[in-house]
Parts: C-alpha cells; structure tokens; sequence
C-alpha cells in the first residue's frame, strides 16, 4: 500500500526511501530529536557517587542533564541498591524530594535525598525541549533583565548561573520562578521569566547565564509544513 501524499514533510516521511530519508532527517535535526523529544531511559545510574552540583541543594545528589535534554517530568523510577530499594515517588517541579522521593529540580536536573545513598537506579523521563543560550549579562540592583530577543521566544528554564563579579562569585542555587529575591548563593528566575534575580548580599554586577527557551523550530509546524524533498 502506498502512503498517500499531502505534499508535507510528514508524508514524505511516509514514502521516503533511502534516497531521501537522509535529506528528512536532517530537515527535523534527528539528533536534537532523539536526544530532546522523545521519553528517555537511564539505566544503572549511581547518583551517591555523582554527587551533590553547584546550581542544587546541597542535601540532593543530582543526574545533571545536558543544557539541550532537562527533564521536564519523571515518569518512572526504581532502585535496586542503596539506602532504600524499590520504586521512588515522583513529586512535582522544584519539590525538595525527601526519602523515597524523586523530583525535577529548578534548573531541569533529576534530583533525589542524599541521605537515600542511592547507588543503583532507573529512571525514565521525559526531556525539556528547546534551545539553549548560554551568554554573559550585567546585573543592575541584583537583577538581570533578559533582552526581549530571549523573552518573546519564551525562557523554558534557568539552567546555570555563575556570578562573575560582585561580593559573592561562583555558581549560583537556581530556585523555582517566583517574586522576590532569593537567600545568598541563589539565584531564580520571576514568574514572567523575564529577569534573573540574585540576592542583595551577593551584590552581583555580572554572570554568566544559561538558559533554555523555546525551541526556534517546531517540531509539528515542520513535519505539516510543505516537501521539499518528495
């Protein structure tokens, strides 16, 4: 049976063949698909032996994920050795996760308690998309207003911050979004997603600032969008 054409990449994915299925693929960029879209599974991960990570809480031993694939959720995930065995309990975005618990923590890392000395885990999740920004700001007042080149694509996450000068360097604690400034070596976002905020005693002049936003393309718009390659 013949897929029928529409003339939209979707149907040419249907009747590509291998002399077109190369062109396709990298229409959609395969690799950031695979890596940024699609539900992912880590197996026989040691987050005792990783650690703690300078942009967590200090009690969290963290799975940081590449700037390009945070976690958006966490679906499932089960341990096999360590302080405690058996399946974790998901909870929301930015909870602080206590025993048995596993979360998404502010800045897209997959976090769980310390204290659990989980040594052998599972987890499948399902990644942020979007573009990473990695760039260098000043900061008036203890605050980063993001350009609206950053803004009207739409900030996803706050990935990393390290403050380069002020009374306090180095990397920042990314919060949840929310009003107000954050307790030294923090940082978070505003609830617009508009401004980086750090707190008064930091005095920060300057950081470096690591963002996830919007992906530029859409993955949906591309695959309805007219064939070039038929």
């Amino acid at each position: 049976m013949t897929a029928p054409n529409d003339g939209t990449i979707r149907a040419s994915f249907d009747r590509s063949d291998l002399n077109t299925l190369a062109d396709l693929f990298r229409k959609i960029g395969i690799g950031s698909l695979l890596a940024g879209q699609l539900p992912q599974v880590r197996r026989n991960l040691d987050p005792d032996a990783l650690g703690t990570d300078p942009h967590n809480l200090a009690t969290l031993d963290a799975i940081v994920l590449p700037a390009h694939a945070k976690a958006a959720a966490v679906l499932r995930a089960t341990v096999r050795a360590g302080g405690v065995t058996g399946e974790l309990t998901p909870v929301a975005y930015g909870a602080t996760p206590i025993t048995t618990q596993i979360a998404v923590s502010p800045c897209g890392d997959i976090v769980v308690l310390g204290t659990d000395a989980i040594t052998d885990m599972d987890v499948v999740y399902v990644p942020e998309r979007g573009d990473v920004i990695d760039t260098v700001f000043p900061a008036a007042a203890n605050v980063i207003t993001l350009p609206a080149s950053i803004t009207t694509r739409g900030v996803v996450l706050l990935a990393e911050v390290e403050a380069l000068e002020g009374t306090a360097t180095g990397d920042k604690i990314v919060l949840v979004p929310g009003a107000g400034a954050p307790a030294a070596g923090q940082a978070r976002l505003d609830l617009a997603k508009a401004t980086v905020t750090f707190a008064a005693a930091d005095a920060v002049t300057r950081a470096r600032v690591k963002l996830v936003v919007a992906a530029a393309e859409d993955l949906a718009a591309i695959l309805e969008a007219a064939a070039t390659v038929l």
